[in-house]
């Protein structure tokens, strides 16, 4: 799994997050939207690599402004407890 965030600068993405969340689970792979710190921010959870094309077309086809797509982070996986 890893981590995006996503950015709109100068519009409340947090006010909108369910409908870019919506938007953004027609990629088989993005498995969460999050709330950030920042109101123009969100984060991304997806497998594989991120597809920034595909997100900014979906996105713009709803009507939200051109995001600026962050760098991936892996998200570390908890390991097993051994029994």
């Amino acid at each position: 799994m890893n981590s995006t965030d996503i950015r709109f600068p100068g519009y409340d993405a947090r006010s909108e997050r369910g409908s870019i969340r919506w938007e953004l689970f027609l990629d088989w792979d993005v498995r969460e939207v999050l709330m950030t710190p920042e109101a123009d921010t969100l984060k991304v959870i997806h497998r594989a690599d991120p597809n920034p094309a595909a997100w900014i077309a979906t996105l713009a086809a709803a009507g939200f402004p051109e995001p600026v797509i962050g760098e991936p982070t892996p998200i570390e996986e908890p390991s097993p407890i051994a029994a």
